[in-house]
């Protein structure tokens, strides 16, 4: 009625921006959002995330280096984790960031953790 957003889409967005390669190889542990404002559905919004205790440069080609271990991924390439696999943590930190496109105001700030799936078998 009011036009603002719902937080389940606050929570999509923040996922929007984290690697491929993070959901196919690890699984949400944990997720802290501190909102800073409302936006309604009209708003642009940009989306980031960041590794923690990483070196990485997020957009839409992706790269990511993993603890200074040299190991990448780029977004869209045919790179597997088995082919990182030795550099791949057991579990990994984000922070995230959602602002409004037109003035960079913040939305919402946050913070992931992820787990390596048990299925994963990384030698």
């Amino acid at each position: 009625m009011n036009q603002h957003v719902n937080d389940v889409k606050y929570v999509g967005w923040v996922m929007e921006s984290v690697p491929v390669v993070v959901f196919e190889n690890y699984e949400l542990s944990s997720m802290t959002l501190k909102y800073r404002r409302q936006c309604n559905q009209s708003n642009a919004l940009q989306s980031m995330c960041s590794p923690r205790s990483c070196t990485a440069k997020l957009e839409k080609e992706a790269e990511v280096e993993v603890n200074g271990a040299g190991c990448s991924y780029t977004a869209g390439s045919q790179t597997s984790i088995p082919d990182v696999a030795k550099c791949v943590p057991p579990h990994l930190q984000f922070t995230h960031l959602l602002r409004l496109q037109v003035d960079g105001a913040q939305i919402l700030q946050g913070k992931t953790q992820w787990r390596l799936k048990k299925s994963k078998h990384l030698h």
